[in-house]
């Protein structure tokens, strides 16, 4: 018999309905049990780990390679633009520095010439012989310099010109003279 009125109830029957859970606990198996049943009928897939799947994985690995090779551009971009910068301005610089130094070279030169010429009116023959051999091969090579430089210019075609004809000193015999040349 069902009866909804709770004042037909004695206290006792009161008591020991107030003392009823509100709710039943599930037992600890429920979801697996429920999601085995899923599964058999179909409703619940396979469970897959995210790494078994290929599009994921491959769209993650493209996404690094891309982000990789973006930043390698960006950063040679910025990179190019401040050496592009600093190559300009230290071009200039070393433009000026070598002209002076090739100043000094040039004075310092000319005055180991003179010193030279003025030992050539001693008795030290072959030593001042070996001096002017290594004058002359020194200017060789600075005409050879600057007809790279300015291949264009006439008087360094004209020095080219002097010096290819001019070739190398002939000994006896006709035979090449061999040349002692000290370089410092």
């Amino acid at each position: 018999m069902r009866n909804d009125d709770p004042t037909d109830l004695t206290p006792a029957e009161r008591d020991a309905f107030t003392a009823l859970p509100r709710e039943a606990e599930p037992g600890r198996m429920l979801e697996e049990r429920t999601v085995a049943a899923l599964r058999e009928h179909g409703l619940l897939g396979r469970r897959r780990r995210a790494w078994a799947r290929p599009a994921p994985l491959l769209a993650a690995a493209a996404a690094a390679v891309a982000l990789f090779v973006s930043g390698l551009a960006v950063g040679q971009w910025f990179g190019t633009r401040t050496v592009v910068t600093s190559v300009a301005s230290a071009n200039h610089e070393s433009a000026l520095q070598m002209a002076a130094a090739v100043q000094r070279s040039g004075s310092a030169y000319v005055a180991a010439l003179t010193a030279l010429a003025q030992v050539a009116d001693s008795a030290n023959g072959p030593s001042v012989e070996q001096g002017r051999e290594a004058a002359l091969a020194a200017l060789y090579a600075a005409v050879g310099e600057l007809t790279i430089l300015a291949p264009d210019d006439p008087v360094t075609v004209t020095l080219r010109d002097l010096f290819q004809r001019s070739g190398p000193t002939q000994g006896t015999a006709g035979q090449p003279e061999i040349r002692n040349v000290v370089w410092f």
